[in-house]
């Protein structure tokens, strides 16, 4: 384990995520219109689009297995390239079986790259720093979220929508060879070979209230973009978009102020005033009137879910340890691909009988059993400990 947190590979690390998440991001927007200006339909294009979020849904419980059992360099390697063939794939063909493989293929890939980067960063973050590290290599998430969209944009008005997706693939190959220069030895678990894998090495419900919480905050992010231009559009308010950038903003200013706080007092300190805050955005957002309103909202929200999420995050894997980071970030994601993915979904049938207030008030809801789940795991905790110190001092 390296000594600093600013070590050599951490930052190589960093930028790498920076690339991945590009390369993601910079499609992400243009993607349906290019779907739809080939000649596919619009109901099938947003069948395309969702394909993704099935795929890695389907794979993220198999991408901690993999991960925590396979060279993680080389998993990034692959991982990066097949996402490459599968953006390239897109604009090589028109043929809508074709480019429904190649997005199954990108799914799978990103899904692997997701869970593989943070367990490989894991083993170059001091204890110490542990929170603070993973927030930072979040970063890259969030500066490629808050930049990428617009860049790809940007090229496909200047240039041409292909060549956004070219350049998007070329953020993937740059990556393949980053990780090829990476000096990485294989620290994988040797075990005997057997045929049945254990449900422990796919999912781990050690993490399980964490994942919940993290589920909840996007379930959050799920329904409040799908609806918020809706809301806005409802009560007259306008230049609603500037909400995603501020949040964006506030996200990247949060997460590294929250990680030197819970490496220094304690997770508690940053879940309870997180969720209280979380709370006190979504009643702000269901009343406000203005976009000013809005805006507010959305500064409570980020530095709330900036400062919760990265600390669950990284809670999941110190409570299993660094040799099953693998199971403990796929299980974690698994969480938030579910809560992303119900947002719209449920969202959709509570604006029908209760309006898009009510979406609001039911991310509310889940935020306080998000609250009572912590609190009660937390208390069992500290009876835990409180327990072994007395068995111990008996000794």
């Amino acid at each position: 384990m390296n000594a600093g947190l600013w070590n050599r590979k951490y930052i190589f690390l960093i930028v790498e995520n920076v690339l991945i998440c590009f390369s993601f991001y910079m499609i992400t927007t243009i993607l349906t219109t290019y779907l739809v200006g080939i000649g596919i339909s619009m109901s099938w294009a947003g069948t395309v689009v969702g394909l993704f979020s099935i795929t890695s849904l389907i794979i993220r419980p198999f991408t901690g297995y993999i991960t925590d059992n396979y060279n993680k360099k080389y998993l990034l390697v692959y991982g990066c390239f097949f996402v490459a063939i599968a953006i390239a794939g897109y604009v090589l063909t028109s043929s809508l079986s074709i480019i429904v493989v190649f997005r199954i293929i990108h799914g799978i890939a990103f899904g692997i790259n997701s869970t593989a980067i943070v367990a490989l960063a894991s083993e170059y973050i001091p204890g110490d720093k542990f929170n603070e590290g993973i927030g930072y290599l979040g970063l890259g998430q969030i500066i490629a979220s808050a930049v990428g969209p617009g860049f790809g944009v940007w090229i496909m008005n200047r240039y041409g929508i292909q060549v956004s997706f070219v350049i998007s693939a070329m953020f993937s190959v740059a990556s393949v060879v980053c990780m090829l220069l990476f000096q990485y030895e294989k620290t994988v678990r040797t075990q005997t070979k057997r045929k049945k894998i254990r449900l422990d090495e796919i999912l781990s419900f050690n993490v399980m209230d964490y994942t919940f919480i993290g589920g909840v905050y996007s379930f959050m992010n799920g329904a409040i973009a799908s609806f918020l231009v809706l809301y806005a559009a409802e009560k007259n308010i306008m230049d609603v978009s500037v909400y995603f950038t501020v949040c964006a903003v506030f996200l990247f200013l949060a997460r590294p102020i929250s990680g030197k706080i819970v490496d220094r007092f304690g997770i508690r300190y940053v879940v309870y005033p997180g969720i209280i805050l979380s709370i006190v955005s979504l009643v702000m957002l269901a009343n406000a009137d203005t976009l000013m309103g809005i805006i507010c909202s959305a500064i409570a929200r980020s530095l709330a879910q900036g400062s919760v999420q990265p600390s669950v995050q990284a809670a999941c894997i110190k409570r299993v340890g660094l040799e099953k980071s693998g199971v403990a970030t796929s299980t974690y994601y698994l969480g938030g691909d579910v809560g992303q993915g119900l947002g719209p979904i449920i969202g959709g049938f509570i604006v029908g009988s209760l309006g898009y207030e009510g979406v609001f008030y039911s991310c509310i809801m889940l935020m306080v059993i998000a609250l009572f789940v912590f609190a009660v795991r937390e208390r069992q905790g500290k009876i835990g400990r409180e327990t072994a110190q007395q068995g111990e001092s008996k000794a």
